[in-house]
């Protein structure tokens, strides 16, 4: 298996950011506006040529070495020539490599592999699955009336589809696990755990970020909370992690209570997912569950108020066209959903893979 690069600083991967979003800028005014266009629209190309690659588990049948296209092909059920025209495009931008007449991984397409470690391949399949393909058919219908695509493909909303069709909700909390291995490095190492003593993992899935958080803070004790159908595959992850027996695993519904006895409350990409209203409530539960001296920490993406491109943008949109009722927020939006709810936003912390956000009782 090849190794993956370790993430470098985040000063450094915070300055290379900023200095793409000024390259590309630069770029996009320097080619023509056909270009412009032409170029955004291929995103869909991009999007499911990755999850056709992910979904047919090519990366995985390379895992042993280089193959060449005939005998890739057998070994993922694909035409030959269908295949080598996908792989053309993807290792023209920057996934898999051509090995003289073989195909072979890269640092990049290991992480499409099943079984890596820091894998990404449920993430891919997730958004370029068929489902979610239909739900975005329905974005123009989601702009007009501002309700969820979802809805208007599906006939119900987003979370009801993924307790209805446990084959879909499956994928969606597999794709979540994915997100969370990307963000727990920068979650440990941006943020300070030091003064803690017992976090709680609110809406915390199968415990994919607390485990991380655990093991890069022996003296941490945690709490997995979610519905009890979600956090049923918890207890299997933290055991592998070897975490199990600092953490305990809850379930319950975070719009009624969420438990008691934590000084620190971590909820990740859990308020985008519901309007202002629904927030609060949250947002008062967990208000109502703190010890003098608790914290909250919200794991979101900030919207920055100027023009500048960034994922929180794009994550707006996956927001309105999968729940209707989701949402990305600015700064003051999120201070504002925590002074209804008896908090004071204390401070932000650029955490790059997410914004961290302080909330103390108010």
């Amino acid at each position: 298996m090849k190794v993956t690069p370790p993430n470098p600083p985040g000063w450094v991967v915070d300055s290379f950011l900023r200095a793409r979003h000024v390259l590309g800028r630069t770029f996009r005014g320097m080619v023509p506006a056909t270009a412009r266009v032409l170029e955004g629209s291929f995103g869909l190309i991009e999007t499911k040529s990755l999850g056709a690659a992910a979904d047919l588990g090519v990366a995985d049948a390379l895992a042993s070495g280089p193959l060449s296209t005939e005998a890739l092909s057998e070994r993922v059920g694909a035409n030959p020539d269908a295949l080598a025209r996908l792989l053309r495009l993807l290792v023209s931008i920057g996934y898999f490599a051509e090995d003289g007449d073989r195909w072979t991984n890269n640092a990049t397409s290991e992480l499409l592999r099943e079984d890596h470690p820091e894998s990404m391949r449920a993430w891919v399949v997730f958004l370029g699955s068929d489902w979610v393909g239909t739900i975005w058919n329905e974005l123009p219908a989601s702009i007009r009336t501002g309700r969820s695509g979802t809805e208007a493909a599906f006939g119900m909303e987003y979370f009801d589809l993924m307790q209805q069709r446990p084959e879909t909700g499956a994928v969606f909390d597999a794709a979540m696990a994915a997100a969370s291995r990307f963000t727990a490095p920068f979650v440990c190492a941006g943020y300070d755990f030091a003064g803690f003593t017992r976090v709680c993992d609110v809406g915390g899935g199968t415990g994919t970020l607390l485990a991380s958080i655990l093991t890069a803070n022996p003296g941490l004790r945690g709490v997995v909370f979610d519905l009890p159908e979600v956090v049923a595959g918890a207890p299997a992850e933290l055991a592998t992690r070897g975490v199990a027996d600092r953490c305990d695993v809850i379930g319950g519904d975070f719009f009624a209570s969420v438990p008691r006895g934590c000084d620190l409350y971590l909820l990740q990409s859990i308020v985008h997912d519901w309007d202002d209203d629904s927030s609060v409530r949250i947002l008062t539960r967990v208000r109502e569950a703190m010890d003098p001296g608790s914290r909250v920490l919200l794991l979101e993406g900030i919207v920055p108020t100027s023009t500048v491109m960034h994922p929180s943008k794009y994550a707006d949109l996956l927001m309105l066209v999968l729940t209707g009722r989701g949402r990305e927020r600015t700064e003051p939006e999120y201070a504002a959903l925590a002074a209804r709810a008896g908090l004071r936003l204390e401070r932000a912390i650029n955490l790059l893979a997410r914004d961290g956000i302080e909330l103390v009782v108010a």
